[in-house]
């Protein structure tokens, strides 16, 4: 749709195969302290990629903050909020994520995905999880106008868990947005496995709308169309009301377009709570780190522009997880067709999976590793692809006390998150005092 900087990455940062026994790190790599007071509960950092040099901290209870690169990268974090927003949060509920338009330099507007307040009039028994637009204010760059709040899209829930929450823009200008299964463990009701309006009846084997409230869109990665709203909206775009308006329209090739009693929205299924996903700079394969029932802890690439189904609730990671219908028998996949993931680990390792970036900033040898972290046992690994077929091996690298996400600067950089309220950053002076990468 676009040329963005997915492209000008590509053209920046290629760099040959990794050798089969895995890289050579820099001897100074280090997972630094980079910002360790004045944070509540953050669990996001973003850029706007409009050439300003800031971070956007995304905060559980509803601001999002704005740190201030030097051209050092030393940072400054501003006294003022950039926004403020009601939100539930309790469990895991809260403000999740942040995406700024491609266009932001030019319109202004980004977007934001968060649990309703429970104030808010709501689709199911919990407050919604919603995706709304705002814009920034038109006097001060670092503060957004509160008052320009324009909702996408809202989603009905049953519990404060799973709840996913990540927004990205995609290398073709669409908007993905990440929700989890509802919450009940196993996904009792099958709500990742439905692809339509369903109630919470403990049947996963029902996949259409029945008495009492019925759910849709959970356990889903969804793509949507934010630059080109819909007159009247079809009866398979679940999270609009039949004939009427929507803030939002579906992308001609998303798989479930033209098929009924499907919802058009999704992109991929089959997810249990994708906490982090992101699209690698260089080719634009999105990385998808699902949480585990019990047992697995997962991270699945999805190559760019194909959709796909990860599997849960018949698989959890490489594990099959259930065989009664509609999962099937089999020692290896019991949902044929879905697509099984790059690593699992299990919960000996950690327990809840903080998904990451693939490595394309300034440090030559960290050339597509992708990085990520549990927030359970603190670790944070690397992994990269073996030359032959199998899983990639992960290696542990350093520990991060409560880390809930990762994040990129505008050139490449990655910062991991604490819920505790510090980050910190991969650095290397390596390539500055030898000359080389």
């Amino acid at each position: 749709m676009r040329l963005n900087r997915y492209v000008l990455a590509a053209a920046l940062c290629a760099a040959g195969p990794l050798a089969a026994q895995g890289p050579t790190l820099p001897p100074d790599l280090a997972l630094s302290p980079f910002l360790g007071s004045g944070l509540s509960q953050p669990v996001a950092v973003r850029h706007a990629g409009d050439g300003s040099n800031r971070l956007f901290v995304v905060q559980k209870g509803g601001t999002i903050r704005v740190v201030q690169l030097d051209g050092a990268g030393a940072p400054t974090l501003l006294a003022t909020p950039f926004l403020t927003q009601a939100v539930t949060t309790s469990s895991e509920s809260g403000l999740l994520g942040l995406a700024f338009h491609p266009d932001y330099a030019s319109n202004g507007w980004f977007y934001v995905a968060f649990t309703a307040p429970g104030s808010e009039p709501r689709l199911g028994s919990q407050p919604d999880q919603v995706v709304a637009r705002f814009t920034v204010s038109a006097n001060d760059p670092d503060i957004a106008d509160p008052g320009s709040r324009l909702d996408i899209i809202r989603i009905p829930d049953l519990a404060g868990n799973h709840n996913g929450g990540d927004l990205h823009f995609g290398p073709d200008g669409y908007l993905y947005y990440s929700s989890g299964d509802g919450g009940p463990q196993n996904d009792p009701h099958g709500f990742a496995l439905c692809n339509w309006k369903k109630p919470n009846d403990n049947n996963i084997n029902t996949c259409s709308p029945g008495p009492g409230t019925n759910y849709w869109l959970l356990g889903k990665i969804l793509r949507l169309d934010i630059d080109n709203p819909t007159a009247s909206a079809s009866a398979e775009m679940c999270g609009a009301t039949a004939g009427q308006p929507a803030n939002y329209s579906i992308p001609a090739d998303n798989p479930h377009v033209g098929t009924a009693n499907t919802c058009d929205e999704t992109w991929h299924n089959g997810l249990r709570n994708p906490w982090r996903f992101s699209f690698d700079r260089a080719n634009g394969d999105m990385y998808i780190a699902d949480v585990g029932q019990g047992a697995r802890e997962e991270v699945s690439r999805v190559p760019a522009g194909q959709s796909a189904h990860l599997g849960w609730g018949c698989m959890e990671g490489f594990r099959v997880n259930k065989t009664a219908a509609p999962c099937v028998s089999s020692p290896t996949n019991s949902f044929p067709g879905s697509l099984l993931p790059i690593l699992d680990y299990p919960r000996t390792d950690g327990g809840s999976i903080s998904g990451g970036f693939t490595f394309r900033g300034p440090i030559g040898r960290l050339q597509g590793l992708h990085w990520f972290g549990d927030y359970l046992s603190g670790n944070v690994w690397y992994a990269f692809e073996p030359s032959g077929s199998g899983a990639w091996p992960k290696i542990a690298f350093a520990s991060h006390t409560g880390v809930v996400g990762f994040g990129e600067d505008e050139a490449g950089n990655v910062y991991s998150v604490s819920i505790n309220g510090n980050i910190r950053k991969l650095t290397s002076q390596y390539i500055f005092d030898h000359g080389f990468q």
